[in-house]
């Protein structure tokens, strides 16, 4: 991977002759690379006199400025070589290294305004396509060796940074000439004999004579909430200025040379060979080395406007988190609680409560959720990202793998939750992930803690995240005849563990609709008008709901929140109004007529949790009765949403067990029914439904044929009866 000889120019007409392909003579674009030009025009001179001229003008003007202590790289988007010549975009993702070379030599053939030399800095392609960009182990490495192509993943190792050896001086220990041998990639390589004396040595180094360049080894996995197991992983070699910039942990995107290393054991080689990275460009898509720097004007402005300077404090978190997903200013306010949450209280037995506020959205494609959780991934602190359709257990909590890069021994990996710790883990499209997978969130949501014992170790993983989740009713869409509890796909158990749960529907409004319509186009009309002004101002004609916060002021916001200790009541009466809010709503209903019991002791305790992160949200050292109000706000729409049972009633069984309590008594009468009926009469392909329905009306049941039905199909959904005829029913619960 050392920096190349330049090529000269005549070198480059020459290459004009063989397989690289210069020009695009079917290509319309306005670009003066795209139109037919001379075939004496070498690629280097277009390069350097149109390319970098258009496109990276100033950007080369400052590594000049910063070159060579602050600077050595020029970063080139793949995507403005594709769109000035796709021809050359293509060469530089099959035949890389010779393309590196040219755009290199055109860099330093850059006319610049000051008296620099860029003759070693480096190009940088990043942004390749998507279908150029694999995890490790989704690709052949025979199909794309020599190619340029971008590995996504999970840095899991990465060595010291070390110096690697460019071009050795030799010393002769005879007559003292020195013979310089420039390094490959393989193995270390020795002069024949010596310039000088013409001798076969004996040499030694001389390292003040010799360039070196600093390296380091990267290891690419799988992020394991993505990997089955322990997944796959592939090694990367980078060099100079991009070695030392990432860390384990890192969500990394490193573009660079498919290559080949021969295996061997002891000096026999192997027929097998190992593929590898020669990384040129490395590309942070997430790191969980997240230092709180802030300075002091920002901490000055955090204080102000938790202190309501700008206007009410949640009113502006909510304006400033999403500019593009219109409304849903209750379901943004719980997601910032979310990311904000408490920390967990630990009583003098040992005993605990978990402190923080899991949030679930669940709604129509196409309404916004899926945009919300991405968001708050992109603007929270400390979170972490789940991709339902490949996730796996292991992969949320942790995996087992064997050492290769050292010592080769077993070590435990963290998955998701547990690298979400102290943090958010969020999560898309919920429904989407293998119920089995789904299982693996209830232990660390409730506990916040795993034990695990993997490969014969014994470890307690710490999980004290909260978790943010999206996802689809069971058959896509809500069915508005329907109670909205029965649509969830989701197990009872982990419906519970969600502090807020909230239903988003997209039901047509005339009035709703213009609005929402007028919000799209004039968002993306100001983000375009923002592009054109380089993204350092605001547009003259902005709309009013721009965010007043920009993402990471934002960030630092819910940073310093959270990092608040939980606050007590600021006073009893504070205490008295959220228990006095909860007990009102415990006594909407007595339950001595055996009526649904609307909330359970549970619902208290996420009470107190999203009041004290909403405490912490506005740096306030106390829980003041406007905290207590808008944990009640949250919690009443939250109930309102998926609470209530088909009769308008609250219902906390909805969400505890599954079931409301006037379908766990309708699925009683018709258990009774059909088994009364049996056994007065001999069916043998079970009790025809009708006469079901017809029994339990006798009993004295008032309810209509089509509930009944409709709890005759939970049943068999559930296993809990069979259809051994065409509209007949059996159930097994029968004595």
């Amino acid at each position: 991977m050392s920096t190349p000889n330049p090529t000269p120019s005549d070198a480059v007409v020459q290459r004009h002759e063989g397989s690289i392909r210069f020009y695009s003579q079917t290509k319309t674009a306005t670009d003066p690379m795209s139109q037919p030009q001379p075939q004496t025009e070498p690629l280097v001179d277009r390069l350097s006199t149109k390319f970098y001229r258009r496109y990276y003008k100033e950007d080369i003007q400052q590594l000049a400025q910063r070159y060579p202590n602050e600077q050595r790289s020029l970063e080139v988007d793949w995507a403005d070589i594709y769109q000035s010549d796709p021809n050359v975009a293509d060469d530089v993702l099959e035949n890389p290294e010779q393309m590196r070379r040219y755009f290199e030599e055109a860099l330093r053939l850059f006319d610049l305004a000051i008296d620099v030399s860029l003759g070693n800095a480096h190009v940088r392609i990043y942004n390749l396509p998507e279908e150029y960009t694999h995890y490790p182990g989704e690709f052949s490495p025979s199909e794309h060796l020599g190619a340029y192509r971008s590995i996504r993943g999970e840095i899991t190792k990465t060595s010291d940074v070390y110096p690697k050896i460019e071009e050795a001086a030799f010393e002769c220990k005879l007559c003292g000439t020195l013979t310089r041998v420039p390094q490959s990639d393989g193995h270390f390589q020795e002069p024949h004999e010596c310039q000088g004396c013409e001798r076969q040595g004996p040499f030694q180094v001389n390292f003040d004579q010799s360039e070196f360049v600093d390296a380091q080894k990267l290891r690419i996995k799988v992020p394991p909430e993505l990997a089955d197991g322990a997944g796959q992983k592939i090694d990367a070699y980078v060099e100079d200025d991009i070695a030392g910039d990432v860390t384990v942990g890192d969500r990394v995107r490193v573009s660079g040379i498919i290559r080949f290393e021969q295996e061997s054991k002891g000096s026999q080689k192997q027929p097998k060979f190992d593929e590898y990275l020669e990384g040129y460009h490395i590309e942070i898509e997430h790191t969980e080395q997240q230092d709180l720097d802030i300075t002091d004007e920002e901490r000055r402005r955090i204080t102000a406007l938790a202190d309501g300077a700008e206007g009410d404090p949640f009113d502006v978190a909510v304006q400033s988190l999403s500019q593009k997903v219109f409304g849903y200013e209750i379901e943004k306010k719980a997601l910032i609680l979310s990311m904000v949450s408490g920390q967990q209280i630990e009583y003098a037995d040992g005993d605990t409560d978990r402190a923080n506020v899991h949030v679930l959205l669940i709604g129509d494609p196409g309404t916004g959720k899926s945009k919300l959780i991405d968001r708050c991934e992109d603007v929270g602190w400390r979170t972490v990202g789940v991709s339902s359709r490949r996730a796996s257990g292991p992969g949320l909590t942790v995996t087992a793998e064997q050492d290769d890069f050292g010592d080769g021994d077993w070590s435990l990996k963290a998955g998701a939750l547990v690298r979400g710790n102290g943090g958010t883990v969020c999560i898309d499209e919920l429904d989407d992930m293998d119920p089995d997978t789904r299982s693996f969130l209830l232990e660390p949501m409730s506990k916040q803690k795993i034990n695990v014992e993997i490969a014969g170790e014994h470890a307690t993983f710490r999980t004290e995240a909260s978790v943010m989740a999206a996802g689809n009713p069971e058959h896509g869409r809500f069915n508005p005849y329907e109670p909205i509890a029965e649509q969830f796909d989701f197990r009872s158990d982990l419906l519970s563990r969600f502090d807020l749960i909230f239903t988003v529907q997209d039901e047509p409004d005339a009035d709703d609709d213009l609005e929402l319509a007028d919000h799209i186009l004039d968002v993306r009309d100001d983000a375009k008008r923002g592009a054109e002004n380089n993204h350092d101002e605001r547009p003259v004609d902005a709309a009013a709901d721009d965010p007043i916060v920009d993402a990471d002021l934002f960030r630092k916001w819910i940073a310093l929140a959270k990092q608040r200790p939980n606050p007590p009541f600021e006073s009893p009466e504070v205490k008295a109004q959220l228990r006095d809010s909860f007990l009102e709503i415990r006594r909407l209903y007595d339950v001595r007529d055996n009526s649904p019991i609307p909330v359970t002791m549970r619902d208290l305790e996420a009470l107190a949790r999203i009041a004290e992160a909403a405490a912490k949200f506005e740096l306030s050292d106390v829980i003041t009765e406007r905290h207590a109000r808008i944990a009640t706000e949250l919690a009443g729409r939250s109930m309102q949403d998926v609470g209530k049972n088909e009769d308008g009633e609250y219902d906390a069984d909805i969400v505890e067990v599954g079931q409301s309590k006037s379908q766990k008594d309708r699925i009683n009468s018709l258990a009774t029914a059909i088994n009364d009926l049996e056994s007065e009469h001999s069916y043998d392909n079970g009790v025809p439904r009708e006469t079901v329905i017809k029994r339990v009306e006798e009993m004295g049941g008032s309810w209509s044929s089509e509930r009944l039905h409709s709890d005759m199909d939970k049943m068999l959904e559930d296993g809990v009866a069979i259809q051994p005829k065409t509209d007949h029913i059996r159930y097994l619960g029968r004595a």
